[in-house]
Formats: C-alpha cells, structure tokens, sequence
C-alpha cells in the first residue's frame, strides 16, 4: 500500500475531475455516482450536481484510482496457479448451461445467466449488478432481483455502460443484503474496493460474488451501434437479436438469423478513450472470469476459476443437473497470450519517452527502473531486479539515486514510483535552474562578443 506521507491531497470530486475525467482515464464505470449522490452521468462522464462534502468516496472507490491488487490477491486467493497477466486462479474450464431457454438468449455458454439464477434461488445473493438494453439496444445498468431480469441481461453489448451506478440501488434498498456484480475488468475493480473497504454497514449491501467478463476494449455506443450497425451496416437496433466479438471479429445476428460483421481493427476510432490505458484482460480479481477467448465452440463458455467460494459454486451447480463443465485444455495458453498482448500494447513505454528524458541528462539506467516500476505498479527490489534486468548490487545504487530524487518512495521493502507530473516537475525546476544560472553570465559573453565582433 502506498505511505500516508505519499498522499499530499484531500480525496474529493474536484480531485477525481483533475486526475481521471480531465485526463480521459474515466472508464465510465459509474462508481462514483453510485456512491455519491451529488455526482449524475451525462452520458460520457460524471459531473457534480451540489455541493462536494470531500468525503472521497468517489475518489477512494474509482476503479482508474490507485487499487491495490497483489494485496487484494493475497488475501482472496490462495491459487495453486499464478501467472504474471492473468493472476492467480484455480483452473480453467469450458462450461454450458443445459437449459435450453438459456441457451437461446445466452452469449456463449449461458454460464453467467445460469450461476446468477442459482445463486439468487438458493440464497447465495439478494440481487445481481448488470447491464440491459432497451430495444435500441441502449445499455443500462439495473439491480436484477428475478430470474427473469437476469435473463433480460443475457447477452454482451460491447458498449460503455456505468454498470456500478445500481451500486445506488443496493445502498437504498436494506433488503438487499447480499449482491453479485458482473462486469468489465475495470468495473471489477471498483467492485472489489467496495467489497474490501466496504461504505455501508456489513449486514447490507455485501458484494458477495464477483463475475469479471474478458475484454480487449469497449466502445462508444454512438460509435459502435449508430455510425457502424444502424448507418454503416444498414441495420436498425430493434432488428438486432445479439452481437458477438470472435476471433477479431465483430457479429450482428439479426432477428432473422441473418449475420454481418467486420474486422474489430476497423472499429478502433470507436474505443472508449480509457481503454487505451488498461492492462487487465480477463479481470484478474473477479471470482470468476469468463469469456469466449480459447473456445474453439462458440456454444460454450470459457472461464478462468479463481476463488474457492467460485469453485463450489460450479461444483454445486454440476451435481444440481444445471452446468455442463470440461476442462479448458490448452484455453488457458490462449487466454494467456491475450492477457500478455493487451498488458504489452497498453504499457510499453516508447522508445521517444526513453529518448526525452535522456535529454535532460538523466541516467539511462534510472530511467530505466523507473518506467519499469511504473508498469510493474510498484515492486520488492528482488521484483525489480528481476523485471529490469539488473543486478541487485547495482539496483540498489539506483534505488538510492531515485530515492533521493523524489522519483520513488520507499515503504517496509517495498518501491512506489513517485506520480510522473511530480516527476516532469521536478526534472521541469532543475531544468528552469540551469537556464537561469546560464543567463546570469550572458553579460559576461556579450561583453567577450562585443569585444572581439564590435
């Protein structure tokens, strides 16, 4: 966890619309809202409706804020599997409801759809966080209490939706006592941080279950349904009866059974702005993880078990005549191949970063272990040493250099990388110092000039 002497700041909305809305790293998750109720969503981001009691909830429990996942993962999951991109995990699985109306409306398997009906009818949870659509296929977020409003929410949308703003939902109703969340890795997140460091009393509104879907990105629903299926493909969004992301690519399957799609490449300009910074694939503390990536049948579902709690539930559920589960196989390789290219592609630093900063005659090598512990979100010097590819001799000499910097901040062993403004900053007044001392002597070289040139 990072020190208290790091936090220099009052958590507040004003704080949250600096570093995250301001700077396009909101991913729309509507925690904040869901928390908070001064805070609405216009659509694209959060925005404060009254005053701000700088209670920080907004702030503490965003998803793009600082979460602290090897902590958490130590205390949920003791995993016989861990593995760098995907965290740790039980086993992988392939698995299909046997209910054939579940089947008909599920996305892949009709996992999700068929653990959340069990679970609500045996007692497991009060409630479901999901996403629906209208029939213009518009998402929204809802607090399913019935089978029949989690059927409802079968299905991906692949369209930006604050999912956790039925979080408000769960705080409101004390008949809600125990809830499951499903949503994208970012969403995960929040829900975790609400589950760890819980805002309401814990008789209610516990988060009980945590279901992460994979996800390369998600994207505008201008974008995605109205300038690409409705004008592009021609396709109005009540003729739409799923849509489908596989093997890079993007399906509509009509009411008619009739399917047209594209290369997802092409849909890029449509991203949500986030995504370009997201580095977790399959949601790695969800209980559950589950997608379509590493399914050579696109009728089941692929899941990466995490927790025990997860584990029985799916055993359960087998013995209860309601699941169909084999093993995953070589799955869990092209899950993990997948979880690899999103981390590489979202936190390789360019070589003219590397470049910039040499220029203002910084050592390579502390460049070097800097933007390695950034990525790495903080690391033990046996971690760093590893990931950078230094010695441990000559890493602590660089460790000793950054310290004293102000680059990083060093807590019981463990190295957090300094927030790079801070750092510009720094580097920024040093810079600002040397020019000023230069121009103190240029009288002193005008008068050499004057007096050899006139």
């Amino acid at each position: 966890m990072v020190p208290s002497t790091a936090l220099s700041y009052t958590p507040s909305f004003e704080l949250l619309n600096r570093w995250v809305i301001e700077r396009q790293l909101c991913c729309y998750c509507g925690t904040c809202a869901g928390v908070c109720p001064r805070i609405t969503l216009d659509g694209k981001t959060p925005r404060l409706i009254d005053y701000c009691s700088e209670c920080g909830n907004c702030y503490k429990y965003c998803p793009q804020t600082y979460t602290p996942v090897k902590e958490f993962e130590k205390k949920l999951f003791i995993g016989t599997n861990k593995e760098e991109s995907l965290g740790y995990y039980e086993k992988c699985i392939l698995a299909q409801s046997t209910d054939d109306n579940i089947l008909s409306i599920a996305q892949n398997g009709g996992l999700v759809t068929t653990l959340l009906i069990y679970a609500l009818e045996t007692g497991l949870i009060d409630g479901a966080i999901l996403t629906t659509a209208d029939k213009n296929w518009m998402p929204k977020p809802i607090l399913a209490r019935t089978p029949e409003e989690i059927k409802k929410a079968a299905g991906s949308k692949y369209f930006m939706c604050p999912s956790m703003w039925a979080y408000r939902n769960v705080i409101d109703d004390p008949t809600v006592k125990r809830v499951a969340v499903v949503g994208l890795p970012c969403q995960v997140r929040a829900a975790r941080k609400l589950q760890m460091e819980s805002m309401v009393p814990v008789e209610n509104g516990k988060i009980e279950f945590i279901i992460g879907l994979f996800c390369h990105r998600n994207f505008s629903y201008e974008g995605l349904l109205l300038e690409t299926v409705k004008k592009m493909l021609n396709i109005d969004p009540s003729e739409i009866r799923k849509l489908d992301i596989w093997k890079g690519k993007f399906t509509v399957f009509t009411q008619e059974n009739k399917q047209v799609g594209l290369q997802v490449k092409d849909l890029s300009k449509y991203s949500w702005p986030s995504c370009s910074s997201c580095t977790d694939f399959t949601g790695r503390l969800a209980d559950l993880s589950v997608g379509n990536a590493g399914v050579t049948d696109i009728n089941w579902s692929m899941a990466i078990v995490r927790s025990k709690k997860a584990m029985e539930v799916l055993d359960d559920l087998v013995k209860a005549g309601k699941l169909r589960i084999v093993e995953g196989g070589n799955a869990i390789n092209v899950i993990m191949k997948e979880a690899q290219k999103k981390a590489e592609r979202r936190e390789k630093v360019s070589d003219l970063l590397y470049q910039y900063f040499s220029e203002l005659g910084i050592p390579s090598e502390d460049i070097r272990v800097y933007f390695v512990l950034l990525t790495l979100g903080g690391a033990n010097a046996a971690e760093l040493s590893k990931a950078a590819n230094i010695g441990e001799t000559e890493l602590d000499t660089i460790l000793t250099r950054l310290s004293e910097k102000g680059w990083l901040i060093k807590h019981e062993g463990y190295y957090v990388p300094t927030r790079p403004s801070t750092v510009l900053r720094i580097e920024a007044g040093k810079l600002h110092n040397l020019i000023k001392k230069v121009l103190e002597k240029e009288s002193e070289l005008e008068g050499i000039y004057v007096r050899k040139f006139g």
